[in-house]
């Protein structure tokens, strides 16, 4: 791809995707805060409703796999189109269910939908940039991503307190809706060469990214991470409003702070990336990462038992998900620029079963205590800094074997 062919796209199409990926994702637990409240409406248990963000997390893995092949045969916006068509129709499913049987179905049928929206859409940026641009435009493009956590749990608050949680999922069907509208007449097709779809091919790619395990761990850094996140996400919800006493909106307003924190991150990743590069970005998010975990641990050894002390190591949590995401996807990229659609939904489908399985076990092992959440997040940024110091080794591994023949 040459330089100016980058440019042969409007400058405001990275940003609409963001637009796009965002109302995704805010979709995934904007209704959080209203969680405890759906346990008495449905007549069931804490983790069955936790659940319901698991389910959406397995619905989106499950077609994850298939969009992005699709996009690199078909093209990237009918893929793009069609799910979101669908994804509206899901979300309005999840706003007129009369059981939480039915509101688990849609929930599934919504995160399948909804999985070819982020997934092409970053298949769409690498098609329009690359290298250090690529890895800043992701940075920025994370800002807007992060905010839409931080304003969603914000308006799941407020919305759901006063209006109850499905207004929310009717606010999201119209959004999906409003996103058909707006890319059926703006978004460019940016795939250049067309190919055949075979199923046969599909595994041949997917088995050479499954053989590179500097890609793999470069996928499971931030599925790692995400997974200790959305642990805390899922059943933090009932401890800071069942035991801390927070509010609805209280709790939102904490969830966004943290969000914010993110948003701030991505900000001054995008201009730091195309100065120093991707790999010494990773090396501060790394170390933010360990920290958060040595914080928690700390915290939990001290039992605390307020939500605004232990914003702080939420935050450095925040703070290394902006500080990795935007430079592990780069990297990752750079490693399959003929199979971006593909790569792309790989990346994604391990986040989402880290996410999901997160989501699960936090459900399964909360029992009203800090260290039900504490555990699991510092299990998880353990494992993050591992894969960063193995895919560490591997990379001088393979730099020092491109450099033999010039030594020769």
């Amino acid at each position: 791809m040459t330089h100016d062919q980058s440019l042969s796209h409007p400058a405001f199409i990275p940003w609409l995707l963001a637009f796009g990926i965002a109302i995704i994702l805010m979709s995934t637990d904007i209704y959080a805060p209203s969680l405890p409240a759906m346990v008495n409406e449905f007549a069931a248990t804490e983790a069955d409703l936790q659940w319901t963000l698991s389910v959406n997390s397995f619905g989106y893995c499950l077609s994850s796999l298939l969009v992005g092949p699709l996009s690199d045969s078909y093209g990237r916006k009918p893929v793009i189109m069609t799910s979101l068509l669908l994804f509206a129709v899901a979300s309005l499913g999840c706003a007129l269910a009369p059981t939480l049987y039915l509101f688990d179905v849609w929930r599934f049928v919504q995160g399948m939908c909804s999985a070819a929206i982020p997934i092409v859409s970053l298949a769409v940026l690498a098609d329009m940039l690359e290298g250090r641009r690529f890895a800043s435009m992701m940075a920025y493009m994370g800002i807007v991503i992060t905010l839409s956590f931080a304003i969603g749990p914000i308006i799941g608050g407020f919305v759901g307190e006063y209006y109850g949680w499905r207004v929310l999922f009717y606010g999201v069907a119209l959004a999906g809706l409003l996103l058909f509208t707006i890319y059926k007449f703006v978004l460019p097709e940016t795939l250049k060469e067309k190919s055949s779809f075979s199923l046969k091919k599909m595994a041949q790619t997917y088995g050479s990214m499954f053989k590179d395990p500097i890609f793999m761990l470069y996928g499971m850094i931030t599925a790692f991470m995400l997974a200790g996140f959305f642990a805390y996400i899922t059943s933090s919800s009932y401890l800071y409003i069942n035991e801390f006493g927070l509010s609805k909106i209280q709790f939102g307003i904490v969830t966004g702070i943290g969000m914010v924190t993110n948003a701030a991150a991505h900000l001054v990743v995008g201009q730091l990336t195309a100065k120093y590069g991707a790999r010494k970005i990773l090396r501060v998010g790394i170390s933010f990462i360990a920290s958060a975990a040595m914080t928690m641990a700390w915290m939990t050894f001290l039992d605390v038992q307020s939500a605004s002390i232990l914003l702080g190591p939420v935050l450095l949590y925040n703070l290394a998900l902006g500080f990795t995401f935007p430079p592990t996807s780069s990297m990752a990229f750079e490693r399959f620029r003929n199979a971006t659609g593909t790569a792309s939904a790989l990346l994604a489908t391990f986040r989402m079963v880290f996410l999901g399985s997160g989501s699960y076990i936090a459900g399964k092992a909360y029992d009203g205590t800090l260290v039900s959440i504490s555990s699991l997040m510092i299990l998880f940024a353990s494992l993050t800094v591992v894969c960063y110091l193995w895919v560490s080794v591997l990379r001088k591994r393979e730099e020092a074997f491109i450099a033999l023949p010039k030594r020769s």
